[in-house]
């Protein structure tokens, strides 16, 4: 008799639920310029359109940035937030900030999203301003460029004085 290791050796994502985690582990990267359009259209980088091609959804992001996620991603932020307690007041704020602002978006044969107005305006992005759309690991962010410039340069002052990282 042959002795086999255990299935999860050989398969480590045997389960559909652990191949759908995995396919959600798109990276998306880089930075890159755009403009508002007067119709509250962005377009989104020719990189990031196959993966968001399926569908994507737009959603609200942290420091008023927006954040488009693949329906697979989507799907795995949706199902985090659910499970947290009812019973929290931050748990349930978190949770209407995330799915109230939420939409559905199609990219257009144009390579664009439309950005309802509200998110917008949580987002400070006016029509006809210039936007950074960013890869930032599982996401797209999309920022006014202004909040994006403030932002970067936080971080890449925090980054080039970073002594020790925390896990």
């Amino acid at each position: 008799m042959i002795r086999r290791p255990p299935r999860s050796t050989l398969f480590p994502y045997t389960r559909s639920s652990d191949l759908k985690a995995r396919k959600a582990d798109k990276v998306f990267l880089g930075e890159f310029q755009h403009t508002m359009d007067s119709k509250g259209r962005v377009v989104i980088p020719s990189k990031f359109r196959e993966e968001l091609q399926q569908g994507c959804v737009i959603t609200k992001g942290q420091d008023n940035c927006l954040q488009i996620l693949t329906k697979d991603n989507w799907e795995n932020e949706a199902s985090k937030m659910a499970s947290l307690p009812s019973t929290d007041r931050t748990s349930r704020q978190l949770r209407r900030a995330l799915f109230s602002g939420a939409v559905d978006v199609k990219i257009d044969s144009a390579g664009r999203v439309q950005v309802p107005e509200n998110l917008r305006a949580y987002s400070g992005i006016d029509i006809n301003e210039e936007v950074t759309v960013t890869g930032s690991g599982p996401v797209v962010e999309v920022w006014s460029t202004r909040s994006w410039k403030k932002i970067q340069n936080e971080a890449d002052q925090a980054f080039a004085n970073i002594n020790e990282v925390k896990g």
